[in-house]
């Protein structure tokens, strides 16, 4: 089963940035419409709610890790990361996923929030700050080199 990630037009099921920068789009099955820049995405691990009832705001986060790194990487988000995130009463549930990458390895985790408060959190503030994440974060790829993008997902479920 794959996803795809598509970033452009502005039809189809979409959330738009907040940074007004274009939109993300969500395939779970199929192809991207036309006219979107596509990434097929290979889903790596999953906890929590992580569909439409999830919230109407997704914490896209771009990570690209050294090939040597990547299973250090998906234990780090299955072990304390991704648990640790989840303890918040808003962060509804995430996806890792990963696209193919000529070089290292690319993933992609989808953050489903029920609020954007989340992002805020306790529980955020202490998953950035355990040994384990502060060792990783020594690495120039680690956490300052990640991409950022949060959407709101247009839905009839939230107005």
């Amino acid at each position: 089963r794959h996803w795809c990630l598509g970033n452009g037009i502005r039809t189809g099921r979409r959330s738009g940035r907040v940074d007004k920068k274009g939109g993300l789009i969500l395939c779970e099955q199929g192809k991207a419409p036309k006219a979107v820049s596509e990434t097929r995405l290979t889903p790596l691990l999953s906890a929590g709610r992580v569909g439409p009832e999830a919230g109407p705001w997704i914490f896209l986060v771009g990570i690209w890790t050294p090939a040597d790194w990547r299973e250090e990487l998906c234990a780090l988000y299955q072990c304390e990361h991704g648990p640790i995130l989840l303890e918040c009463r808003e962060w509804s549930g995430f996806q890792l996923m990963e696209a193919s990458a000529e070089k290292g390895c690319q993933f992609y985790v989808l953050h489903r929030l029920a609020d954007r408060s989340a992002l805020n959190s306790r529980q955020r503030e202490r998953s950035r700050a355990t040994p384990w994440f502060k060792r990783l974060s020594k690495h120039k790829w680690f956490d300052a080199a990640f991409e950022r993008v949060l959407c709101y997902r247009s839905s009839l479920l939230w107005r």
